[in-house]
């Protein structure tokens, strides 16, 4: 992990110390990854985890994933911090969120994201658009052992378009509920926009403090296009955990 990246967390853990204390809400977001795609040489398994506090319309969200099983050799596989504010308007509600993600493929590249959007709830329909800007960047292995230079360690993506359509069975404030997602966006990936994966979710709450959930993702390459091409799928099963 880089200097840099630690750094940023160590702050942000120093924040979340500070917004504790002013009669924030806390709680934990846990799942695993179950699945297989082209490049992972059969199932893979990731785990994450991450902690969030909630004060009114704010909540601040910093996170870890692990890859338990897959063709690379990073175990810690990616991390994550997050900012969101919620406000309605009319009969919606909305959700504005910025975030920074680091994600590490293997000893050779790390992928720096950032970017923010809105997000639409209505009654049965979630809608989001945004953007982001992504980098690429070689590692310090990667620069020795090829002897990378310094103009070539970094790749820019600016201005990428996110966005994400849902339809509920239910509404969300229900005990339990299905739904559907086309999306080009995850917790740790943000895929490019003509690869976007459908997923098949549903939630039950046993309680107000405990939210289980359960996805299946479907990731096709080239979607837009005439010949579409199996890429990968996954099976997330989680739990959210409001402490009080």
């Amino acid at each position: 992990m880089q200097p840099i990246c630690f750094c940023r967390i160590t702050a942000l853990n120093l924040c979340l110390i500070t917004f504790a204390a002013v009669n924030a809400q806390p709680g934990m977001n846990l799942y695993t990854d179950i699945g297989a795609n082209n490049v992972s040489d059969g199932i893979s398994i990731k785990s994450a985890v991450s902690g969030y506090l909630a004060s009114g319309k704010y909540r601040i969200e910093t996170g870890f994933q692990n890859d338990l099983r897959s063709p690379g050799s990073e175990i810690f596989s990616g991390c994550t911090i997050n900012a969101s504010r919620y406000f309605a308007a009319k009969r919606s509600r909305y959700e504005l969120k910025g975030f920074c993600t680091w994600t590490f493929s293997s000893g050779l590249l790390r992928e720096n994201n950032i970017g923010a959007y809105v997000k639409m709830m209505r009654k049965h329909f979630e809608m989001a658009l945004g953007t982001n800007s992504r980098t690429y960047v070689f590692r310090n292995r990667a620069i020795e052992d090829f002897e990378i230079d310094k103009k070539c360690r970094r790749l820019h993506e600016k201005l990428n378009i996110m966005y994400s359509f849902c339809y509920n069975l239910k509404q969300s404030y229900d005990k339990w509920n299905i739904g559907l997602t086309l999306t080009d966006m995850d917790h740790y990936i943000t895929s490019q926009e003509t690869n976007p994966s459908l997923c098949l979710h549903g939630f039950f709450k046993p309680s107000s403090r405990i939210y289980l959930f359960e996805e299946f993702w479907y990731k096709a390459a080239g979607a837009p296009n005439l010949a579409i091409n199996h890429f990968g799928y996954f099976l997330r099963t989680g739990i959210i955990w409001n402490f009080r």
